[in-house]
């Protein structure tokens, strides 16, 4: 969901001319707490970082943990691999596609796993004559970004239902705006994940056309948590404490939907009632690397990337 192609000139040149820390530690003592700046989109999918800010998880390990929120997944690579942030939240065809151009990325901890359900789904008119697939083609969807995990899981899944997707036609549209382009015909589907999907269908006009994400793979990987390889070297401690406290926030959030529909009006733009009903995401503490190289040799078919990034190096192994 969060594009890196735009911004990669610039990430390049912060790397060379930018140093600034954003992690720091109260004293010199080896149980000091060591305080942490976590870049995020705020989204449903970081919701385990808030729940284990809020049950101890992190201070219990001595970490001080706050969520910086950015506008987009390239910001928060941008400020990881310069240093002016220590870990980041981005979905994984970014960090793929950081990889492939030479990026010093290292995964830390899984973000998020797409679910069954209208968690992610294309949307068409209630009215349209589009029915099946098929019908897709020579027509417009509308994505968040171009050459990214959008777009990726639509051509997967659209391959796997027969289609020609050389004549699907991608058009960028904001995740907020695209109840409105599909309603006033500016496109002829959507690709919307949650919350935005609950709005969608909210709205009462449109019906969900096609699932994409269970139909690349079951437990679909969407993001993940990462370093730059050079915090990752120079504290180890750091990092694998960050670990084990997102792991067991991960493993907690998964198994207390309640506590995850409590906390997401606390620091997403959602009322109680609509949190009560949005379709969760999964969380898992498997990073799911197989799924990562599939990703990237998707990423590599469709073009999105003209290198294969190693994903072992990315995944720290």
């Amino acid at each position: 969901m969060f594009p890196v192609h735009r911004t990669l000139a610039a990430v390049l040149s912060v790397v060379l001319v930018t140093g600034a820390a954003a992690c720091s530690r109260d004293s010199d003592e080896d149980d000091a707490v060591t305080r942490l700046d976590v870049g995020v989109v705020t989204v449903i999918d970081i919701a385990p970082l808030y729940l284990g800010i809020e049950k101890g998880f992190f201070a219990k390990r001595q970490l001080q943990v706050t969520p910086k929120p950015r506008q987009g997944g390239s910001l928060i690579v941008a400020a990881v691999v310069s240093g002016n942030q220590h870990i980041g939240f981005s979905n994984n065809t970014s960090l793929l596609i950081g990889a492939s151009k030479g990026l010093p990325l290292r995964i830390v901890a899984a973000g998020n796993q797409a679910a069954d359900g209208d968690y992610a789904a294309i949307f068409t008119r209630a009215d349209s004559k589009i029915g099946s697939p098929k019908d897709l083609v020579g027509k417009t969807i509308a994505v968040n970004n171009l050459n990214n995990v959008g777009p990726l899981s639509i051509n997967a899944a659209l391959q796997a239902s027969g289609v020609d997707i050389t004549r699907i036609k991608f058009v960028e549209v904001s995740f907020p705006e695209m109840g409105a382009a599909l309603a006033q015909r500016r496109v002829d589907a959507a690709w919307a994940v949650e919350p935005f999907a609950s709005a969608i269908k909210a709205n009462g006009g449109a019906k969900v056309l096609l699932r994409p994400y269970p139909l690349v793979a079951p437990h679909f990987p969407v993001a993940s948590y990462f370093t730059s390889e050079s915090f990752a070297a120079s504290d180890p401690g750091v990092v694998d404490r960050f670990r084990q406290a997102m792991n067991e926030s991960l493993t907690y959030a998964q198994g207390h939907p309640d506590e995850v529909r409590r906390i997401l009006p606390t620091y997403i733009n959602l009322t109680p009632e609509v949190a009560a009903h949005v379709v969760l995401p999964e969380w898992s503490t498997d990073v799911e690397a197989p799924l990562l190289r599939r990703t990237a040799e998707l990423a590599l078919k469709y073009g999105y990337l003209t290198t294969e990034p190693d994903v072992t190096r990315l995944v720290g192994g």
